[in-house]
């Protein structure tokens, strides 16, 4: 089978890369198999994270939705002219290498419309690496009518760019239930990168809790700092170390910068993002999940691997999923700063229940190891066959 995996660029560190990173190296091993890596914005910059050299990369270099240097009605002439240049390239690098199944993600609607417009009988996979709450929920975020329906409008765009797909793949089954296209709806988890074979958690405390993700709305720090403001009252010489990347520009860290100065916080730190967070987490006591919302969560996962008990939001899909409350972690109610800091300082003060959650995790874990998650994906191609749909 010829699997083709399309995204922007492979040059950041959030969690599409680095699970496809994983996934597609273990595809790969399958003789039988051949697996494709296409970029249209890589240009010969280093990929993120490792890839078996028997993945194929191709870089289409078109330039396609990155930043345009024109002004005016010139900016959006460009854009379109790229954007034909972008799908004729495509098209004749699919019609070249000849897939059976073609695979995109939803971060980013340009790869959506360009996969749909491919005249070649493939199968059109998505997975909704997003989660179907964070295409409208994010909305809150904007002030003033039009540009909120705007984006609302957009955001309808791409649900029925999705809905157009032969097959749509999310992270949980809770997710999976609210789509109305059940029958080509699948829910398949992400899976661990890493499992540390031996760790001392009942024997280090570090006084330190951790949060990982983009710094973006929907990850919610600033309700976590604002919760943050509570504990370290009572907590001082505990820290709290958030690492993410930038999403989409510097204002969100900028409005946390200033957040964590207004609070007058002294024991948080904002790092940018690592390629080896596994440091990070062994060197933690508690991980902190604030989101919004989720569609997974993998950092969840990866914490409680490491020993990490987890505190988060009962946000719908991820959290709710993956955290068992009360016994790998604890639950509150949404959108909470009080409850939020209320449970990080009841895991504080009774470091037993701490430990006890935190080797609970671990088991809980294992369930999403790649010997537990990759044949699920490969039971999923293999249902598709190599019988190719009509061409549209």
């Amino acid at each position: 089978m010829r699997i083709a995996f399309l995204c922007n660029n492979f040059k950041s560190l959030n969690g599409v890369e680095r699970i496809w990173s994983q996934k597609l190296s273990l595809l790969a091993e399958r003789e039988d198999d051949q697996i494709f890596l296409i970029t249209y914005n890589q240009y010969g910059v280093p990929f993120s994270f490792p890839l078996s050299e028997k993945v194929r990369h191709i870089d289409l270099a078109t330039r396609y939705i990155s930043r345009c240097s024109f002004n005016g009605i010139w900016q959006y002439v460009d854009r379109y002219k790229s954007e034909l240049a972008f799908r004729r390239t495509l098209n004749d690098c699919l019609a070249t290498i000849r897939p059976d199944i073609v695979v995109c993600s939803d971060m980013h609607v340009a790869d959506l419309k360009a996969l749909l417009s491919v005249k070649l009988p493939v199968v059109r996979i998505v997975e909704c690496h997003c989660g179907r709450s964070a295409y409208f929920e994010d909305l809150a975020k904007l002030n003033g009518f039009f540009e909120k329906m705007k984006q609302y409008l957009l955001k309808k765009r791409l649900l029925r760019a999705i809905s157009r797909f032969d097959r749509i793949v999310v992270m949980t089954e809770a997710e999976r239930e609210d789509w109305k296209q059940k029958d080509k709806v699948v829910s398949i988890p992400n899976m661990l990168v890493r499992y540390p074979e031996e760790i001392q958690k009942d024997r280090h405390l570090y006084r330190r809790v951790i949060s990982v993700g983009r710094y973006a709305y929907q990850k919610g720090y600033d309700l976590l700092l604002k919760a943050w403001r509570i504990v370290e009252d009572r907590h001082p010489d505990w820290s709290l170390d958030i690492y993410g990347s930038l999403d989409g520009g510097m204002g969100e860290y900028e409005q946390l910068q200033r957040q964590t100065e207004i609070l007058g916080l002294n024991t948080v730190s904002l790092h940018s993002a690592t390629t080896d967070i596994y440091s990070s987490y062994l060197e933690s006591d508690i991980y902190v999940s604030a989101s919004r919302f989720e569609s997974f969560g993998l950092v969840l996962v990866e914490a409680m691997a490491c020993g990490l008990p987890v505190v988060g939001f009962g946000s719908p899909y991820g959290p709710a999923s993956i955290i068992k409350d009360g016994l790998t972690g604890v639950l509150v109610p949404p959108h909470d700063p009080q409850q939020l800091a209320e449970a990080i300082c009841q895991m504080i003060e009774h470091p037993e229940k701490r430990v006890r959650m935190g080797k609970n995790g671990r088991l809980e874990a294992k369930k999403y190891l790649p010997e537990q998650i990759m044949p699920l994906w490969r039971d999923f191609y293999e249902s598709l066959g190599t019988t190719r749909p009509i061409a549209s």
